[in-house]
């Protein structure tokens, strides 16, 4: 799925606001819609832009072209025409896809993961997938009907995308819902009365379980930490007119309106160096090799709850650890004090004597460094577990790879955090460069 992402961006990437001219290149300002010529129709171009040119005043067409194949050829559109021709993509590349249009104005692809067993959001625009929510808490929409279409049938897929059925529920005045229901069956049964019955069986099959999976989603809050950002793509000004700039668009870390960024991973040699001290606490202490690994697992839980957390607000309790761990980690925390510290965190006494692990900087390098730390903890206990001579005066020390990724740059649209593409480009982590988004596993 990595590949098709980068197929489309290098062949069709050209996000339109308003058209240059046609006769001199130079900016244009929208005339309202005009006429679909014959030839414009037959690429299925029922809508026309007229944009007029600020200099020499000539009228440019901007033909809303819908068939995919046109679009490879023009390599321009807006959502419409990027998720047309990414569903091309996609299902040229063998993957079963259909587009998804939300009445409130937006497109954008679902496939079919068969690892998964599930539909999965695709949105080539704003390059994020698998972030259903974004229109509804991103983008601040207020969703209506949002719908399926594909081969197969029509489906009504709304419920995957809200958490607030019941005020969705309201501005949904179209037809009744009975009606809404009926009416994409009767489509359905029509896209699919030449199948074969056994085809026929597994389709009906899956549908069930979607149906059932958007049920039981819709009042999930597993995702209630997630932050996901307002739109990024079309200029600032038509976000506005449109109240899809989210909460954040201050360009923060936390929310790129697609730059450049250069990175170069000092954080990553700032990481591995900063177990030493856990090193050198083992070895004054007389820390067996089995107190070790126990030791350094119990950290590597500790931090992977802090993971779990939302990482605007990381903070997770030291009384998590199992009751034989807690004396030992209080022992181990003045050597753990560096390497809190270069991961943006720190340690805090509570009045009631307990002791949490907490942020205590910029929550974005924490982001970027908890995958670094936990390699190198698999890398110390793996080490550990081979280290014939630990306690004799030798030192297992965790080496940096000298393969990694360390420096370079990126351009990252609609970036989330903690789980965007630039985290994994700058983790110093070799295997996460290569995503395979459908199966949501890290490939080499």
């Amino acid at each position: 799925m990595n590949l098709i992402c980068v197929l489309f961006i290098l062949q069709y990437c050209r996000w339109v606001n308003a058209p240059p001219c046609d006769g001199c290149s130079n900016e244009t300002v929208g005339q309202g819609m005009g006429t679909p010529l014959p030839s414009e129709i037959q690429y299925g171009a029922a809508r026309v832009e007229l944009f007029r040119c600020k200099v020499c005043s000539k009228i440019t067409r901007f033909p809303r072209y819908n068939d995919p194949l046109k679009l490879v050829e023009t390599k321009r559109g807006r959502c419409g025409e990027w998720a047309n021709c990414f569903t091309l993509y996609c299902r040229a590349f063998g993957y079963e896809s259909r587009l998804i249009l939300d009445f409130t104005d937006h497109v954008w692809t679902e496939c079919f993961s068969q690892s998964l067993g599930r539909w999965m959001h695709l949105d080539p625009c704003e390059g994020i997938y698998d972030r259903p929510l974004l229109y509804e808490k991103g983008w601040n929409k207020k969703l209506n009907y949002v719908i399926a279409i594909s081969k197969d049938g029509v489906f009504d897929v709304t419920k995957r995308y809200t958490r607030k059925w019941h005020e969705v529920l309201s501005r949904r005045n179209i037809a009744t819902e009975q009606t809404v229901s009926a009416v994409l069956a009767k489509m359905t049964r029509e896209c699919r009365r030449s199948f074969a019955s056994e085809t026929l069986s597994t389709l009906e099959d899956r549908d069930k379980c979607e149906r059932e999976a958007m049920e039981r989603d819709l009042y999930s809050t597993d995702d209630a930490p997630v932050s996901l950002p307002g739109r990024q793509s079309g200029d600032k000004e038509w976000r506005i007119s449109r109240s899809e700039i989210g909460s954040d668009d201050n360009c923060s870390l936390s929310c790129s309106s697609c730059p450049v960024r250069v990175c170069i991973d000092e954080h990553v040699t700032t990481i591995y160096n900063a177990f030493s001290s856990v090193l050198s606490h083992f070895v004054e202490n007389n820390v067996p090799k089995s107190g070790a690994i126990e030791l350094l697992k119990i950290l590597k839980g500790i931090l992977g709850d802090l993971k779990k957390s939302p990482y605007k607000t990381r903070r997770v309790s030291l009384n998590s650890v199992p009751n034989n761990g807690q004396k030992i980690v209080h022992q181990l925390l003045p050597s753990i004090g560096h390497l809190l510290r270069v991961l943006s965190l720190k340690s805090e006494l509570n009045t009631d004597g307990r002791v949490d692990i907490v942020l205590a900087g910029d929550p974005v390098k924490t982001s970027l460094s908890l995958p670094v730390v936990f390699k190198a903890l698999d890398d110390m206990i793996h080490d550990l577990n081979n280290c014939d001579n630990f306690g004799k005066g030798s030192f297992c020390l965790p080496l940096l790879k000298l393969n990694r990724i360390h420096s370079g740059s990126v351009l990252a649209s609609g970036e989330e955090f903690p789980f965007g593409i630039v985290t994994s480009a700058f983790d110093g982590i070799r295997p996460s460069k290569w995503e395979d988004l459908m199966a949501r596993e890290v490939v080499g």
